[in-house]
């Protein structure tokens, strides 16, 4: 597959977030995009154009499957809307190609398991786009957690909140995110997808069980969503998630015994037992979650995000859901 000095990738889903990791993989010396596909045929030839150069034309294909017979690719890149993740992700893999997918890994548990036994039966790399743990606030709160600085964890607080809604009403080509048949739901499983991710990762913890209210749109994505939930080692947390703020909030709070943590995308303090706040100095992230994947394949260093990780994530906001339909404490299976 890889060869020793290069990586051959393909792209499957060719809108927004794939100009934009694109960009990000083309920087990176040893990488080569041999095809890109889109269900868009002049979708996929205009990043085929922007990829073109370092080895030639990139052809375009309008079926992801033809892009995997005839360029052969080592890697796909998959950046489709929610919904389509599997069937790309699953054909790829059975080609002997390893997988980098745009978060979420799935917007159904049983898809995503099958990805994930596809995968490891294969001896395959499967990547999920959770680059929030490559944010150095998020990595220092996590290693302080471990080294017990704020003592064992009581609770645990995770707030999003941004312009989902009115950002994505525009009629523009990220409006399938408004469509629940395309995106698999709202703003949970989209924007609030990390914050679950970073939630369960600070922490090392899966999710025991939920309770979960949502307010929805007519049209029957998720707009809001307030849960309660039980980590497997019985800490109790909130989860907040709101796409119809006009400004943008990212925070997690780890109240231990002995002080907080508090940590956004940019930032981490430490509260002491003492009530004095203490600012944490954290440099800036020094890898993207695309260089990270071509580091994994190519000189097998560890997945920031395994698909097997981002996995207890899809389960979690799956029980949210369900939760929330039923009025019912759910357990995550």
């Amino acid at each position: 597959m890889a060869g020793q000095s290069g990586l051959r990738i393909g792209i499957a889903g060719c809108g927004m977030a794939a100009r934009i990791h694109m960009d990000r993989l083309l920087a990176l010396p040893e990488v080569t995009v041999v095809g890109c596909a889109d269900s868009d045929r002049a979708r996929a030839g205009a990043l085929a154009d922007r990829a073109a150069g370092r080895g030639g034309p990139v052809p375009a294909f309008d079926d992801h499957r033809e892009l995997l017979r005839e360029a052969r690719p080592d890697a796909l890149c998959i950046f489709t809307p929610h919904v389509w993740h599997y069937r790309p992700a699953m054909d790829a893999l059975q080609a002997g190609c390893h997988v980098f997918i745009e978060k979420p890994l799935s917007t159904n548990a049983q898809e995503a398991a099958d990805i994930v036994g596809l995968a490891r039966g294969r001896g395959l790399k499967a990547a999920v786009g959770h680059q929030y743990r490559l944010r150095p606030s998020l990595a220092e709160a996590r290693r302080r957690i471990r080294d017990g600085e704020v003592g064992p964890i009581r609770l645990v607080t995770a707030t999003l909140a941004l312009p989902w809604l009115a950002a994505n009403r525009d009629g523009g080509e990220m409006s399938w995110r408004l469509d629940p048949k395309v995106s698999g739901g709202g703003v949970l499983p989209d924007a609030g997808d990390h914050l679950i991710d970073a939630l369960l990762w600070a922490t090392g913890q899966a999710a025991a069980e939920v309770c979960a209210l949502q307010s929805r749109d007519p049209a029957g994505f998720d707009v809001v969503t307030a849960a309660a939930i039980r980590l497997a080692d019985g800490t109790p947390a909130s989860l907040a998630v709101a796409g119809a703020s006009p400004g943008f909030l990212f925070e997690l709070n780890f109240l231990g015994e002995k002080g907080r943590l508090r940590a956004t995308e940019r930032s981490l303090e430490r509260e002491l037992a003492d009530g004095a706040v203490e600012p944490i100095a954290v440099p800036e992230p020094s890898q993207s979650i695309d260089g990270n994947f071509v580091a994994a394949v190519l000189r097998d260093e560890p997945l920031c995000c395994p698909a097997g990780q981002a996995l207890d994530t899809v389960r979690l906001i799956e029980a949210v859901g369900r939760s929330a339909a039923s009025g019912q404490l759910i357990r995550v299976a």
